[in-house]
């Protein structure tokens, strides 16, 4: 590994973004801390090309909008593993997502290495080296930095465009590139970083026992907790916990004092803040029912369709572990829920997995299985068990059909 640069002038900075951008990619990776911050307080950047590390202090008071530039232009191949905080980042700074995205933990996964990896264990997997990692919970805001937090900065960048060579070329070989790229694809969205508060409501626990007045109560105090930390830049956790939250939406206090004696209430002395709270309250309690979310759906345990769910995801297990395809990409038990509620007709919505490349790869598949134009049989007991999925033979047909396993697509190339 050359050793790096360690940049602390504008004008070494606009000239290193000059050189990235005539090479059309770059690969870069950031260090920062957010315990006490509401938005992550930015302590390093590390970018490299051409084997050049360049390890960028934004503490010296740099600019950073032409890095940042690169970052959100289309014409410019960003390669990050794990880049969803660092792209965050850049979301906050810029008011922009961005552009022309390769992960290579991303596609690790569509490769059959797993995901997700870390940086370390994919090094060791594609490239067959180690790298050292001892420096996690290092406070990267200190100065100066040690030379083992300089080298730890480094090696987290130095591997990237090795290894964008490299899966880029199997990705390619396995005609997987552009199921790669429409995952790449989602960084671009703005949404991926900070969810509508409607998406979130139910990920507080005990939010799905609200009914839908005390749902929009919540959901109207999610949004003013949030104001709040931004503009105190606090952490959200630290300004009001979600068990506080969710006690006032089911009591829907209209005094001050219902307001203060309730446990938890970490701002009972603090006058502004209560009526803050008590005004959020009283304009959610005059929205007209329309605009209350809707009620969480209570279903009763049916033991079939639950059978047939856990079937269903034990099939693409065995679909992804034989073409390798990591299953986590795919998604979870809960995509497969909301397949099968669109199928039923509850969801209007086209869900994730009759979409794109998980349908071309899984979900035209589950939709055979679920309507009965395939069966399953398990083979190769004990020692090589496959799960096969069987064509039903047309009843208007006398001529015979072989049976086609999960495995008879072309295996990716090891």
């Amino acid at each position: 590994m050359n050793e790096p640069e360690y940049v602390t002038e504008q004008r070494r900075l606009n000239a290193l973004c000059r050189r990235w951008r005539a090479a059309g990619r770059f690969a870069f990776d950031t260090e920062f801390i957010r315990d006490d911050t509401f938005d992550a307080t930015l302590c390093l950047v590390q970018a490299t090309t051409d084997g050049e590390i360049a390890l960028i202090d934004p503490t010296a008071g740099l600019d950073l909008a032409p890095f940042w530039a690169l970052v959100t232009d289309p014409d410019i191949l960003t390669i990050v593993h794990a880049g969803k905080e660092d792209f965050e980042v850049c979301l906050t700074k810029t008011g922009h997502p961005p552009r022309n995205v390769f992960d290579v933990q991303i596609a690790a996964g569509f490769v059959g290495l797993g995901y997700p990896l870390s940086l370390a264990r994919l090094v060791h997997m594609a490239l067959g080296q180690r790298i050292a990692k001892g420096q996690t919970l290092t406070d990267w805001s200190r100065r100066p930095l040690t030379q083992e937090q300089l080298r730890y900065a480094a090696e987290d960048v130095v591997h990237l465009p090795d290894l964008y060579q490299t899966l880029a070329r199997r990705l390619k070989d396995n005609g997987r590139m552009a199921w790669a790229a429409e995952e790449f694809a989602t960084f671009e969205q703005a949404t991926l970083y900070r969810k509508p508060v409607e998406q979130r409501l139910f990920k507080i626990k005990g939010s799905k026992r609200l009914d839908g007045l005390g749902l929009l109560v919540l959901e109207r105090l999610i949004e003013w907790r949030e104001q709040w930390a931004r503009s105190r830049n606090r952490p959200i956790r630290v300004m009001m916990r979600d068990d506080v939250l969710l006690a006032i939406a089911k009591r829907r206090p209209t005094r001050a004092r219902d307001l203060e004696i309730l446990r938890g209430f970490p701002h009972s002395r603090k006058s502004r803040v209560t009526q803050q709270v008590l005004d959020v309250v009283r304009e959610a309690l005059q929205a007209p029912p329309e605009q209350w979310p809707k009620p969480h759906e209570v279903r009763e345990a049916d033991p079939m369709q639950k059978a047939a769910l856990s079937i269903l995801a034990g099939f693409v297990r065995a679909v992804c572990h034989e073409e390798q395809l990591a299953h986590e990409l795919v998604g979870s038990t809960q995509r497969l829920t909301e397949m099968l509620d669109h199928l039923r007709g509850r969801e209007p919505e086209k869900p994730l997995l009759l979409r794109g490349w998980r349908e071309a790869f899984i979900g035209r598949r589950l939709v055979s299985l679920l309507q009965g134009r395939t069966a399953l049989r398990l083979t190769g007991w004990p020692a090589r068990l496959r799960l096969d999925a069987i064509p039903h033979k047309p009843k208007d047909s006398a001529r015979p059909r072989t049976g086609r396993s999960v495995a008879r697509r072309p295996r990716p190339t090891p």
